[in-house]
């Protein structure tokens, strides 16, 4: 339902399929209450669950823990207690009793101005703070954020397809629908939200709809990066030249601007021609997808739904030791492919063995038999090519499967002359073949889920090490003044 392709004014998200609009619901704690109130929550989601009629996905958003609600009570000018440099009135703690004493010339409990800001005072509050923000990044601190997508599909009153829900959310599947008159949908999904928001209150949380353009494109952001976004997503206000702007001053005929901006390109081109390019990241903690794609990959892994799925879900892509290429990618996914459609042709031909008319019987059934036979290997292998693995895991597969098609060529030898319900023969020979071919398959996975650990491991290990060498570059010379004990 996130699988956008426009983002509107009012927050409303256009995916292929479909107009989506966010809730964001603030939690209350849960822990602190009792097991009456419990089930009295309980039975109230029950029922607004009960009561949903049209599609409704419930998001977690992992976030970076913002302390600056809580920094904010101890630096900045509206924090309270922050130092103003005046004198502040003070007033004796005698001053509500009746004695008229004095204390050299001043009557005591009388009114004294003295300055109660001090210098260290402001020092600790913003030593406190900084502290603070470098243990929130070095310890990782992390949040969640609780949404509610709310969807219209297009062309709803229509009957929809069975599988089309299915479909769409597989990281390939890029079926779009047109829509020729949109404002009934818009009204429907602003009219859905609204009812959403207002029912989930009923269990004692607090509700958001995002009606803002920018507020959504930074979760969506977050969703499908995995980091909170660089730059603020704000359009500025779109104003039109005047006429003399638009008017060449030489002849008074209207610009090309086409022309124009190309030889205004050219002409800065020309005036600094050794412009430095785009700085490479420090660190990889500084790439996308959690470090997981090579900087030379990204704009690949961007423009494919496939590699963003592979590089947020499964591993990294063109980086480490195990060095992962998009073409294995797609290689895997073929293999995966082409197991399922070998299982499929199996049990088809199995099951239509006996209505296939002037073809040999035994001949459905044989190649109904060797299909079976060769799904499974082909499965084993599409795993060992689709995980990050390296060359041994790669070969021991390889070797795997061409020791199963071995097997699968002497059961198409032995069938169905040779070939007994007893492991005898021919048939304990093309089994124990058979089984041999899988072992080497079983032992290539298990070294490819290997090889993905250990490079999920190291890519988290340079993240870790890129955001303790930050924390530890921002500490460096922001020690206390001399002569200052704190």
């Amino acid at each position: 339902m996130l699988g956008f392709e426009n983002v509107r004014d009012g927050g409303v998200i256009e995916t292929p399929t479909a107009y989506t609009m966010l809730i964001e619901i603030e939690p209350r704690e849960w822990l602190t209450l009792s097991e009456e109130r419990r089930n009295s929550l309980y039975v109230s989601y029950m029922t607004f669950l009960r009561g949903l009629q049209f599609p409704t996905q419930f998001l977690t958003l992992t976030t970076r823990f913002n302390g600056d609600q809580y920094i904010e009570k101890f630096v900045g000018v509206d924090a309270p207690g922050a130092p103003t440099g005046e004198p502040t009135s003070t007033v004796d703690a005698r001053d509500d009793t009746d004695e008229p004493a004095t204390d050299g010339g001043t009557p005591v409990g009388a009114a004294s101005d003295r300055v109660t800001d001090s210098p260290l005072l402001e020092y600790g509050r913003i030593a406190h703070a900084e502290w603070l923000d470098r243990t929130i990044a070095l310890a990782n601190v992390r949040d969640r954020r609780f949404f509610v997508a709310v969807a219209v599909r297009k062309e709803e009153d229509e009957e929809a397809g069975r599988f089309d829900v299915i479909a769409d959310a597989l990281p390939f599947g890029n079926r779009s629908t047109a829509v020729d008159d949109e404002a009934p949908y818009l009204d429907e999904v602003w009219a859905r939200v609204q009812r959403v928001a207002s029912q989930l209150p009923r269990t004692q949380v607090e509700t958001t709809i995002l009606d803002d353009r920018a507020d959504v494109l930074d979760i969506l952001y977050q969703v499908y990066r995995g980091q909170e976004a660089p730059i603020a997503f704000e359009h500025g206000v779109f104003t039109r030249p005047d006429e003399t702007t638009l008017t060449d001053p030489a002849t008074g005929q209207p610009l090309d601007l086409a022309t124009a901006f190309e030889e205004a390109d050219r002409e800065a081109t020309l005036t600094d021609p050794d412009s430095e390019p785009e700085p490479r990241p420090e660190s990889t903690g500084d790439l996308p997808y959690g470090g997981r794609v090579q900087e030379d990959y990204i704009d690949q892994v961007d423009n494919s739904r496939l590699l963003a799925w592979y590089a947020r879900t499964i591993g990294p892509i063109g980086r480490g030791k195990h060095y992962h290429s998009p073409l294995s990618v797609y290689a895997g996914v073929t293999l995966f492919a082409m197991a399922m459609l070998f299982a499929i042709a199996s049990l088809g031909a199995f099951l239509g063995s006996g209505q296939v008319g002037e073809i040999p019987y035994l001949l459905v059934r044989e190649a109904s038999f060797g299909l079976a036979a060769g799904s499974l290997p082909t499965f084993l292998l599409s795993l060992v090519v689709l995980l990050p693995s390296g060359r041994r895991s790669t070969a021991i597969g390889l070797a795997g499967v061409g020791v199963t098609a071995v097997a699968v060529g002497l059961f198409e030898r032995a069938y169905p002359a040779q070939w007994t319900s007893t492991p005898t023969g021919t048939t304990a020979l093309v089994v124990e073949v058979y089984a041999a071919g899988l072992f080497l398959l079983v032992v290539g996975v298990a070294l490819a889920l290997r090889a993905r650990r250990s490079a999920l491991d190291e890519i988290d290990g340079d993240v870790g090490n890129a955001a303790a060498t930050a924390v530890d570059e921002d500490h460096c010379g922001t020690g206390p003044p001399e002569g200052t004990d704190v």
